[in-house]
């Protein structure tokens, strides 16, 4: 355990680790029941990508201001803070299901307040782990939170599956509301890091969002991963609007399905995180990188033409896999690579990336299946997938071998 995972004999980041084993079953049960309720209301799945879309605007919109605003807060009480949020947010969306209250727009009005919630949530967070272990463990942190992450993905949909069958879809947001607690006492135990101090001459936050900008463009590593994280964000993470129409129009099936293929989707996800967890003590590898995306798109191409659960459910473990490989070893790219007064800012802009373009492809993924079901959805995500981060590719090798070409005359300096 201590060669594997070093980060975990941290006892303040070992804490909120062991808090988070509640706190993520309970979101991946609501992540689980809140698409279901809004195909349910609306039977529309134009309407149910415009949830997804809602929920992240904040992100794409606000994600580098809230990255500047955590590196100069004191990022255990931010997040403190935002888990509150997040849980009166799964408390109202129980409210509404309870009382039959539950409109459309009230369902948009909840998802919108749970992305504002995770805009600043998710900066913090990260740069909070950070700071708790240190650069030396932060990819074995970072891989554990995966982990993590992941084996919730397998426990909490089979759960809200069957919860939903069985007692109703509301029961799903009043678990996850409760299951905040332990990390809420966890999180206001946690030794307090002093907020970076600020002068005359420090910058505002729209300068400071600037300066975080400039970085990531003046560091060319950050560059390219964050233009391959941008990709796969778009066209290969569009589950939440693909899979409930694929279980209910071409197979025919209902929520206890709908909630297997989500926790086969999980265990390729934690086999995916755990491996790298306990490989971290090598670094990064590149090559997962420029692997993952094209692996994610041939699975898709299979999803497309699949007649069976049966094979359905092992692409979706593979789908699991090759997604988790990607963005844990993105993940990790950017915290290993950047300087520790940037890592806000830098995991905001990752956030941004990753969850900030996740509307438009909710929404493209939403229209092709009003257009044509969830086999034109998942056929033109994969090919356009596959075709964008070949071309990509192609793209940065040329630009890397023009780089070294010495034949290449020297730019002329600037003014």
């Amino acid at each position: 355990m201590k060669s594997r995972f070093p980060a975990l004999g941290n006892p303040s980041y070992r804490a909120f680790f062991l808090s988070q084993t509640v706190s993520l079953t309970g979101t991946w049960m609501q992540n689980l029941a809140l698409p279901w309720l809004a195909y349910t209301l609306t039977g529309s799945p134009f309407l149910l990508g415009l949830v997804g879309a809602v929920q992240f605007l904040p992100v794409m919109l606000l994600s580098l201001f809230a990255g500047a605003l955590s590196d100069r807060l004191v990022k255990v009480q931010v997040v403190l803070a935002t888990q509150i949020v997040l849980s009166l947010g799964s408390t109202l969306l129980a409210i509404l299901v309870f009382t039959n209250t539950a409109t459309y727009p009230l369902l948009l009005l909840v998802a919108l307040m749970l992305g504002l919630a995770n805009t600043l949530d998710f900066p913090a967070r990260q740069a909070m782990v950070g700071e708790l272990v240190g650069k030396d463990l932060v990819m074995n942190a970072v891989a554990l939170n995966s982990s993590l992450f992941n084996a919730a993905r397998i426990v909490g949909p089979a759960l809200a599956g069957l919860i939903m069958g069985a007692w109703g879809i509301g029961w799903c947001f009043a678990i996850n509301a409760v299951s905040f607690l332990p990390a809420l006492v966890v999180l206001s135990r946690i030794p307090r890091t002093p907020a970076p101090q600020r002068d005359a001459n420090s910058p505002d936050l729209l300068q400071a969002a600037k300066d975080g900008v400039a970085y990531v463009r003046k560091e060319k590593v950050l560059r390219d991963v964050l233009i391959a994280v941008t990709l796969m964000s778009v066209l290969g993470f569009n589950f939440s609007v693909l899979l409930p129409v694929l279980v209910k129009v071409n197979l025919g099936l209902g929520e206890t399905a709908y909630g297997l293929l989500m926790s086969f989707m999980g265990i390729g996800s934690f086999t995916a995180a755990f491996t790298i967890a306990a490989r971290s003590n090598r670094g990064p590898r590149a090559s997962i990188l420029a692997v993952a995306p094209l692996v994610t798109a041939t699975l898709f191409l299979g999803l497309a033409f699949s007649p069976w659960f049966a094979l359905i459910a092992a692409l979706m473990v593979g789908v699991g896999f090759s997604n988790v490989a990607f963005f844990t070893t993105a993940n990790s790219f950017l915290q290993v690579h950047t300087r520790p007064e940037y890592r806000g800012r830098v995991t905001a802009f990752y956030s941004l990336l990753f969850g900030g373009m996740t509307p438009f492809g909710n929404l493209i993924a939403g229209t092709l299946v009003e257009l044509g079901g969830p086999t034109l959805g998942f056929l033109v995500t994969g090919i356009a997938l596959a075709v964008c981060f070949l071309f990509w590719r192609v793209m940065e090798k040329r630009d890397e071998s023009a780089a070294q070409d010495p034949s290449r005359p020297p730019e002329a300096p600037g003014p």
